[in-house]
């Protein structure tokens, strides 16, 4: 069994023992108390050696779900560089061992790190889709992941994450108490990613993470209480499916309602929505709700689309490290088939970037507040002057101009996320051969 060494020249560190101790002892009875966490370990044998954990990634809980799940092994994490901007994370996450990432962009210092951490013995944990899903949906990942299994010919453990979305989905603050499910499976060994072609590894990924591949659980994940369950979802959902007006939804309690049309739905306890009147028309999930929204924006996405353009603030890391983000402009951001363009100030100076589509697959976004983009190793937040709620749209449509006109496809398809649907398609959809 190799073990894991110390050297000098590492620049990631082995994770800190007693940290992970103390959490260990903190969070384990915290989520066995309030959300009943269940780990599976059915299928489950630790590797001799080193590993990859791969995850899907639905909340801002699943770093800790994990880390229980696995613990003792501690795992190095590959995480978003923009969390390496605030304290107290700027301290703890590389005591930690976290290996930072910019997001959708070709990072080669974080697969060097990636690298050395595995070579020297280290357990990696790896979010393949590189954003948490919105909607509680695997939205599918970069094929590098294939790409970086083959070239280590690693183990590889999967994690599927459930009921963590509804405790903490990304378009609400804070915790919603209810049961939490974590599966552990050994998905390769080394022989295996030997053998399997790089579209095998992915598919299979794909398989395990989304769910496609599992038994469904007997009993639905519910949340133990059930007040203000829908406020804030009206910053990701901002569409209605009976009128089709953009940006009319609001909530209050457990309702989300339309002001235009006033059609309403209702959360339960599970996390669907329900209709609140006879003529509302309203989606069995989330999920669908986010997939109409979307097939709606692919309606407008064509080759001779106009730019969409959108009036924004731009903030970038602060110079002193851990002092977060600081403003340094603003212009106009626009995108149309061959990428995004800003025009504006920029660190009292005006300029014109251009980011190509091909490398900005995916546009990760807080909602009401800013969506990213990372390029040539630089970190971009954009925050739209009019309407910080549009920034689910921007992302979506981000995406489905990647999907639709992207030279080379760098992402798996994900799970009927509607990015899917091509132009001579939308009119079935329009007719009901789409089901809601």
């Amino acid at each position: 069994m190799r073990r894991e060494t110390r050297t000098s020249k590492e620049t990631i560190k082995i994770p800190n023992g007693l940290i992970y101790f103390i959490a260990f002892l903190l969070l384990y009875p915290f989520l066995k108390l309030f959300f009943r966490l269940k780990v599976d370990r059915r299928n489950y044998r630790p590797p001799k050696g080193p590993f990859i954990v791969l995850s899907n990634h639905i909340s801002f809980m699943d770093f800790a779900l994990v880390m229980m799940a696995l613990y003792p092994r501690r795992l190095n994490a590959v995480t978003a560089q923009k969390f390496f901007y605030f304290r107290p994370l700027s301290w703890l996450l590389p005591v930690m061992g976290c290996i930072p990432k910019n997001l959708f962009d070709s990072d080669v210092r974080s697969v060097k790190h990636i690298l050395n951490v595995y070579r020297r013995g280290g357990r990696i944990l790896i979010f393949p889709e590189g954003r948490c899903a919105t909607d509680g949906v695997y939205a599918g990942m970069s094929i590098s992941t294939g790409k970086l299994i083959k070239k280590l010919e690693a183990p590889v453990v999967s994690c599927r994450l459930e009921g963590s979305y509804t405790c903490m989905p990304g378009w609400r603050n804070g915790l919603r108490f209810g049961r939490v499910r974590v599966t552990l499976a050994n998905l390769f060994d080394s022989a295996d990613a030997q053998r399997l072609t790089l579209e095998e590894i992915n598919d299979q990924i794909d398989a395990r993470l989304s769910g496609a591949d599992a038994e469904p659980l007997e009993k639905p994940l519910a949340l133990f209480r059930t007040r203000r369950l829908a406020e804030g979802l009206e910053h990701f959902l901002y569409y209605c499916p009976k009128c089709q007006r953009e940006f009319t939804m609001e909530t209050s309690g457990n309702v989300i309602r339309c002001t235009a049309c006033d059609n309403a739905a209702a959360l339960d306890r599970y996390g669907n929505p329900h209709p609140l009147h006879a003529d509302s028309v309203v989606p069995e999930t989330i999920h669908q709700w986010n997939r109409e929204q979307t097939i709606h924006e692919m309606r407008s996405i064509h080759a001779h689309m106009p730019p969409v353009q959108v009036s924004v603030l731009v903030r970038m890391p602060a110079p002193k490290p851990g002092d977060g983000l600081a403003h340094v402009g603003r212009g106009i951001l626009s995108l149309d088939p061959t990428g995004w363009r800003y025009a504006g100030e920029l660190k009292g100076r005006a300029v014109e970037l251009f980011f190509p589509l091909q490398f900005v697959p995916a546009i990760p976004y807080d909602p009401n507040n800013n969506f990213q983009i990372y390029a040539n190793g630089n970190f971009y937040s954009f925050t739209p002057t009019d309407n910080p709620s549009a920034c689910s749209k921007y992302a979506i449509i981000g995406e489905g101009v990647y999907r639709r006109f992207a030279p080379h496809m760098q992402m798996t398809a994900g799970y009927n996320s509607g990015f899917e649907i091509e132009p001579r398609d939308i009119g079935s959809f329009e007719k009901g051969a789409v089901t809601r």
